[in-house]
């Protein structure tokens, strides 16, 4: 993945990613619009391919070259540079070719104006945190992945309920029988976590909420930590493949059930560019139908 040393926040952008999966001839052209628009205002690019499940380091390319990452995608693309540019100096800004788009927010329609507003100082920066998941297998090894939505543990199929039990900063929570268990960043309290009933967060809030997926006793709901915790996830009845580690939507791990996994917040976090006007509550507005 690719790491940078630190976040200096550029004004005056010199040279530009443009993030893509280069593969799709829709991206080719968007990509091609966004580097005439930063040519005639004379400031160089670069080309990164990314696709969801794309995480291989792009060679030959200084990452601390780059002062602004523009991203041409859906919001699984954008989660995947996201991670990638954890900790580097230029925050992301999110062209949408997905569906909904709560992470990509400038429209197809709307790049020409968005990219010009950017390039002469006219948005705001957001500072999102991300989440880090430490799985410690039966044998001592360890596995580390890190998160910009949520962390899944999830059963693989359709018949046996998991059995959990959650501890958080060494302190026994609950158990509990489910499909699986949700840890998000307030970011993510918009996905996967709402649909599983979770509150929607504001980004801003230093927290992290978990969400169990169908459990067994309607009586465990959602619940919103300090994001200082550190949430441990046991499985005591799972066997091996009935269950799996899922980051930002991607299957990481195949789980045997023995494993013991810690979920905190990540000391990386990332930027997004914002177009002045932008707000949180206009973006549930517009995503989420609010007020329709």
């Amino acid at each position: 993945l690719m790491r940078c040393n630190s976040i200096i926040i550029m004004t005056d952008f010199k040279t530009v990613g443009i993030f893509g999966n280069f593969s799709i001839e829709k991206v080719v052209n968007i990509a091609e619009e966004i580097a005439n628009i930063l040519i005639a205002s004379e400031i160089s690019y670069r080309q990164y391919f990314s696709s969801i499940r794309h995480t291989e380091r792009n060679e030959g390319i200084d990452d601390d070259e780059l002062e602004l990452a523009i991203v041409i995608g859906g919001d699984g693309t954008f989660m995947n540079v996201a991670r990638q540019r954890a900790g580097c100096r230029s925050p992301l800004l999110g062209v949408n070719l997905g569906r909904r788009g709560f992470l990509t927010d400038v429209a197809v329609q709307e790049i020409n104006q968005s990219i010009n507003l950017v390039v002469s100082g006219n948005y705001s920066i957001e500072t999102r945190t991300l989440l880090e998941a430490t799985t410690t297998f039966h044998d001592n090894s360890i596995a580390v992945a890190t998160a910009l939505n949520d962390i899944v543990v999830h059963k693989t199929n359709y018949g046996r309920l998991l059995d959990f039990e959650i501890i958080v900063d060494g302190t026994f929570v609950t158990s509990l029988r489910a499909d699986g268990v949700i840890v998000a960043t307030p970011t993510g309290a918009t996905a996967y976590a709402l649909s599983a009933g979770g509150p929607v967060l504001h980004p801003d809030l230093p927290a992290i909420e978990m969400i169990p997926i169908s459990p067994q006793t309607l009586t465990h709901r959602p619940i919103v930590f300090s994001d200082s915790s550190a949430i441990e996830i046991h499985m005591t009845n799972a066997t091996s493949g009935n269950s799996s580690l899922v980051v930002d939507g991607d299957v990481r791990e195949e789980l045997n059930g023995t494993e013991k996994i810690v979920v905190r917040r990540s000391d990386l976090t990332v930027d997004f560019v914002r177009i002045s006007g932008h707000t949180f509550y206009n973006a549930l507005r517009q995503k989420l139908g609010w007020g329709v």
